[in-house]
């Protein structure tokens, strides 16, 4: 078990709230604001009055109607965590902040378990030294469940370095309920769980298992299907040729994690608002952490074909999907690959950390500048 650094972990947390600060005081999306984008709020009230559909339709937001019903489309595990938070009356973009910071915590604790003298520095780069800076600064539904299930992942692999299992499947279960393609890291898992403990556990699959039977229910409940949670059912996918998934969108999609800015008249540079950007600018962490496990590769051959195998199938999962997140800045899908992705490159003990300060830089001043002017213009 690692001991933590209280000091480092009271500065990490500080300089996020910092962050947030400025990003808040320039939007005023503070997080005791209105949420207008509140699906899951909406969706907690609807249980909590004995209902599953939300009774009407809300036209801002992605409502799935089905036999003449509306519901939210979108895995249910964020309104769990926020249904007491909706019975007390704590508003959901404060929810988000405390997720947020706990995403924190858990990356400095995983870097604790590998890399003492860097950990700070890795947990700020992974925090708001990127994109992670636009989906943790409110309860947007689009964003909050990306944001929770950051958490969660960060979460699962924690307990998973560690050997406690009950805890990592658990936190990875909720994780699908957040996000449906991170279940394509259950073998990663299992492999990290079977190098500290090997062997079979059933106890530790109980949770899990429940948590999986209660959102089949739910699905069935309301869609009649075990697998549907109400994406396929929004107009833009029904009136889409090809609907929500298609080979055919993955060519446009896998460019636009390259895809750079364009040149203003102004001779400023045009950041896309839509579908995404470079990745390597928006989350300059993935330069330091390729490199890093590549250079690992050849220590733990397994582990990295799997890890591998599992990202680029998750990549062209998300590609193949019609849209890549919509409006936003940077590129927020590839997120939901980052708690892995960052568990493959501080367990390879990643060395001069200050060859990287550069790239921190980068991603925090183009993230702060970018959230702050997209969510004026929202």
């Amino acid at each position: 078990m690692e001991k933590t650094n209280k000091q480092e972990l009271f500065i990490l947390l500080l300089s996020l709230v910092c962050a947030y600060f400025v990003i808040y005081s320039f939007t005023g999306c503070w997080p005791w604001s209105p949420n207008p984008y509140n699906s899951y709020v909406l969706q907690a009230k609807a249980w909590l009055s004995g209902r599953l559909d939300l009774g009407r339709n809300y036209s801002h937001l992605e409502i799935a109607e089905f036999g003449g019903k509306f519901f939210v489309s979108f895995p249910p595990v964020p309104s769990v965590v926020l249904l007491p938070f909706v019975v007390l009356g704590i508003p959901d973009n404060m929810v988000a902040l405390f997720v947020s910071l706990l995403s924190g915590v858990y990356a400095y604790r995983i870097c604790s378990l590998y890399e003492k003298r860097s950990a700070l520095f890795w947990s700020l780069f992974l925090t708001i030294g990127g994109n992670f800076l636009l989906i943790s600064v409110n309860a947007w539904v689009w964003f909050f469940a990306q944001n929770l299930c950051f958490l969660l992942s960060l979460m699962c692999v924690y307990y998973a370095v560690t050997g406690q299992g009950a805890k990592a499947l658990l936190c990875w279960a909720l994780s699908v309920g957040c996000r449906p393609h991170q279940i394509l890291y259950l073998p990663m898992i299992l492999f990290m769980l079977y190098q500290i403990r090997p062997g079979f556990f059933w106890k530790w699959w109980i949770a899990p298992a429940l948590v999986a039977g209660v959102m089949m229910w739910y699905n069935f409940a309301r869609f009649g299907s075990v697998l549907e949670f109400g994406h396929n059912y929004l107009p833009e996918f029904l009136e889409a040729p090809d609907g929500q998934f298609h080979w055919s969108y993955i060519p446009k999609n896998l460019m636009s994690l390259v895809r750079l800015p364009g040149i203003a008249a102004d001779c400023s540079l045009d950041y896309p608002k839509f579908n995404g950007m470079a990745l390597y600018l928006a989350s300059p962490i993935v330069i330091p952490a390729v490199w890093c496990i590549a250079c690992a590769a050849k220590k733990r051959p397994a582990l990295t074909i799997i890890w591998g195998i599992t990202a680029v199938v998750h990549l062209f999962c998300f590609a193949s999907h019609r849209t890549m997140g919509g409006f936003q800045f940077g590129n927020r899908y590839p997120l939901d690959l980052f708690a892995y992705l960052f568990y493959m490159m501080i367990s390879a003990k990643p060395k001069q950390e200050k060859v990287w300060i550069p790239l921190f830089l980068l991603g925090f001043g183009l993230n702060m500048v970018g959230t702050v002017l997209l969510y004026r213009i929202a």
